[in-house]
């Protein structure tokens, strides 16, 4: 039996747009055997007859979906996306931008719809991808494909479900025994199992607990899945004490591994062994950590540095370069240097040469310039063009001419395209021009996409635009189709720019097409001008109409406001929806055929949905007072349904004082009923001036849980101001349950000293990861020195080096035994002690 909670009705609302025709995504959000996989389960049995569920995983679960992207998914296909974080996460290397964009991109085009993508992962995880981060933002396209895609799965079942439960629980006894034992409603956890993993854990004899750690901090420290059983038996004594090692037996490790790997009360054990397909194993013996066990680790290791074993075992038993790069970021994180360093060598000497700079960065900070050049030099000729650009200036710089010829040419012998035109252009400039035009060959035989592009670039300055257009073709990508279209506008006849220009448009770069519209106009041609802009505006209208709905809250706003200026008594902002084809066209019909024109364009996407138009219409009849028309039309719409027109109405409803209350506050809950994200926050915004806190605090809460938290920080913001902390507080942590700590973390940055303290030791105790840190430099400017040192490695320890290093730059002045002094000059030991130089 399955019991539906309040998620399972958002995640079908997705499921069956899809199944309707129009793609569409939802990430499930929530804790270990909390009931995700069961809930897209269920979901996904709704779908129409025709449809096929696929779920990448080989020869990795982000290179089965790349290059499933590039090949081609098949519509109607429901993509599976179990941990989100191996497809779009730092898990997932180098490929989690590439997936996210080709998701995004999947999604948007009818062409090739519909898809659905159901996707699954921990709140933990989720955090990490759907938040902005502090510093440079490596994942921008996987943030923009998950914003307003969550839909929260509570750990526990609230009492009105209980209740149901207890009404039809005769029929199933299991879920009969989870309602009477299970802890604080978690009733999915028990019916997983997990009580009593936790509880065999808890009472594992101190070799098994040893292996079952080790396992812990590979899973969150390096997103292995798969763990080889020589890592798990090298790994495990530095999880033990002295006194716990030398009690271990002779054949301790098998008996603890069998005591991990025993299936216990029905559920997998702790550490189950991985049965690899035939053919697809290296023969190495593989376990999986059981899911609970490692949201659990999480948590309890969440501040603690794993020891020295660990490391070194993964450099000896661990051979996949985006695993060791994981590992590696974590030890230089946690101001482990040396243990990074040896990590990075070691993806270098695979010939992955992505951390390269981090290494080269490390050897320069220890004074070791040698080493830097070393590395530096080994990714050049591995195939890194920044690396490889940056070392050659340092060699011109330094007049070593011959040396950058030297690194040049093996670069261009081994394959490496940037080279190969590199060396093409100096020997043109030198006058070697035989020699130059067979690397120029080389390179028009490449398949470097960007490369080609330089090439070709470099040719139209040259004026040789054939060969220009011919490597451009070679290069079959869109950015190649819009220089094609600029290239037949300069040179070409008018069909052909108008066909490369319609090319380009297909491949979805719009500017040669605006230009050649905008050229139509200006030479007195509007025929062409209004036949190039219609099938523009056809185009975009139709991928906006079909475009993935996103299952958080509809801004009809192009740019957020803040609250007060969100909605003005005078006029609306203007809706999404603007097109510089729409736009455009409405003007030179306006011009050429007149306005009764251009308002038919305007109905006619507005009647296809376009908010934006309809709003412009109404404006343009207002202006023309016409406005018992644009009155009608307003009615019209909204009586049609159109969300645009039914704020509007309640818009006008807030803010006009004849009109009745009840019957406002009715239109604004039936906008945000329907989904719009700026009735929630004029809905916040009159319960808190009415003093109705908490009704504002959950208007504000839904806001949140529908991606839209302007209305959020708003309120705490205008709390603060008031003198209102406890409330301010109260909300955060309520926000910080479903979006992550950094609620909590924003608050803590904008309060002083005084104020700030009790609530970072509060997320210190629930264990947020930037807590120490932030602690320590707080606790500092207020003089508590040794509290601040003992939290600022604690800090280290979780993955914050910055405090501690802030704090040894400050004490290594007055430092008569030299710890600070070698702590900067050489970073941490395993054990949390300043380095020997290395």
């Amino acid at each position: 039996m399955y019991v539906r909670r309040a998620h399972d009705a958002a995640v079908r609302q997705v499921v069956a747009r899809a199944g309707a025709g129009s793609s569409g995504m939802v990430v499930l959000v929530g804790g270990s055997s909390s009931g995700k996989t069961r809930a897209c389960w269920e979901a996904v049995r709704e779908l129409p007859a025709g449809w096929r569920l696929w779920h990448p995983l080989d020869p990795t679960p982000a290179k089965a979906l790349v290059d499933a992207l590039e090949e081609g998914i098949a519509p109607r296909t429901a993509i599976w996306l179990n941990e989100l974080q191996r497809y779009v996460g730092e898990s997932a290397g180098e490929e989690a931008e590439r997936v996210a964009a080709g998701l995004r991109a999947l999604l948007q085009d009818p062409e090739r719809g519909p898809v659905l993508i159901l996707a699954t992962v921990w709140p933990e995880h989720w955090t990490l991808m759907a938040d902005r981060p502090f510093g440079a933002d490596r994942y921008p396209q996987a943030r923009e494909l998950l914003v307003g895609r969550a839909v929260h799965v509570p750990s526990s079942f609230d009492q009105a479900v209980r209740d149901d439960i207890r009404a039809v629980g005769a029929h199933d006894p299991r879920l009969t025994e989870a309602m009477e034992r299970a802890a604080d409603g978690q009733i999915t956890q028990y019916l997983a199992g997990a009580p009593a993993l936790t509880d065999r854990y808890r009472m594992a004899p101190p070799g098994a607990a040893a292996l079952v750690r080790a396992a812990m901090d590979l899973s969150r420290l390096g997103g292995v899945p798969r763990i080889p059983q020589g890592f798990l038996e090298a790994a495990a004594d530095g999880y033990l004490s002295d006194s716990e090692y030398e009690a271990l037996g002779e054949d301790w490790f098998e008996q603890a591994l069998a005591y991990v790997a025993t299936p216990f009360r029905g559920v997998r054990g702790m550490l189950s062994p991985v049965h690899a397909r035939p053919g697809a194993s290296d023969g190495t013996t593989r376990f999986l950590l059981a899911d609970y066990l490692d949201q659990a680790g999480r948590r309890e290791r969440r501040y603690a540095a794993p020891p020295a074993s660990f490391w070194q075992a993964a450099r000896r038993h661990l051979v996949d370069p985006q695993a060791l790069t994981s590992l590696a970021r974590a030890a230089q994180a946690r101001w482990r240097d040396q243990d990074a360093a040896l990590l990075y060598q070691q993806v270098l000497d695979s010939g992955d040469t992505r951390s390269a700079l981090k290494l080269a960065w490390l050897w320069q900070e220890r004074a070791r310039p040698e080493e830097a050049t070393r590395v530096r030099r080994q990714a050049a000729l591995a195939g890194h063009v920044e690396v490889l650009e940056e070392y050659l200036r340092e060699l011109v710089d330094a007049a070593d001419l011959a040396g950058a010829e030297q690194v040049l040419r093996e670069a261009a012998d081994k394959g490496m395209p940037a080279a190969q035109l590199i060396l093409a252009r100096a020997l043109a400039e030198d006058g070697q021009l035989d020699e130059a035009a067979r690397w120029y060959d080389e390179v028009a035989r490449c398949g470097d996409t960007e490369v080609l592009h330089a090439y070709a670039s470099d040719l139209r300055v040259s004026g040789d635009l054939d060969r220009a257009r011919r490597i451009l073709q070679a290069a079959k990508d869109c950015k190649a189709a819009r220089e094609l279209a600029f290239l037949a506008a300069e040179s070409g006849t008018a069909a052909e720019a108008e066909e490369a220009a319609m090319e380009a448009f297909a491949c979805g770069e719009t500017r040669p097409l605006q230009l050649l519209a905008q050229k139509a106009a200006a030479e007195a041609r509007p025929a062409d001008g209004v036949r190039y802009y219609r099938h523009a505006v056809a185009v975009m209208e139709r991928r906006r109409r079909l475009r993935s709905p996103q299952s958080g809250l509809i801004d009809l706003l192009a740019r957020l406001q803040g609250l007060t200026d969100l909605i003005s008594p005078s006029r609306l902002p203007m809706p999404a929806g603007e097109t510089w084809a729409l736009r455009e066209l409405v003007a030179l019909l306006d011009a050429v055929e007149g306005e009764q024109t251009g308002d038919s364009e305007l109905r006619s996407a507005a009647d296809g949905g376009n908010r934006w138009a309809l709003e412009m219409l109404i404006r343009r009849l207002h202006k023309r007072g016409e406005g018992s028309d644009g009155e009608a039309l307003v009615r019209e719409k909204a009586a049609e349904g159109e969300l645009w027109a039914v704020w509007t109405l309640a818009h006008r409803a807030r803010h006009d004082a004849s009109a009745d209350r009840a019957q406002a506050q009715a239109l604004l809950k039936s906008a945000a009923a329907a989904g719009i994200a700026q009735a929630y926050a004029a809905l916040v915004e009159d319960a808190e001036n009415a003093g109705l806190t908490e009704e504002a605090d959950q208007w504000t809460l839904r806001a949140a849980a529908g991606a839209y938290t302007q209305p959020l920080w708003n309120l705490i913001r205008e709390r603060e101001k008031a003198g209102s902390f406890d409330t301010a507080e109260r909300l955060a942590w309520q926000a910080a349950a479903s979006l992550g700590t950094s609620v909590v973390r924003q608050l803590a940055e904008r309060r002083s000293d005084e104020m700030a303290l009790p609530l970072l030791w509060r997320a210190y105790e629930a264990g947020m990861p930037w807590a120490p840190g932030m602690l320590a430099m707080r606790l500092e400017a207020a003089g508590e020195h040794t509290q601040a040192e003992f939290l600022a490695r604690i800090a280290a320890d979780t993955g914050d080096r910055e405090p501690l290093e802030i704090l040894a730059g400050k004490r290594a002045c007055d430092d008569p035994d030299g710890t600070w002094r070698a702590l900067l000059a050489n970073g941490l030991t395993a054990q949390g002690t300043a380095a020997p130089p290395w």
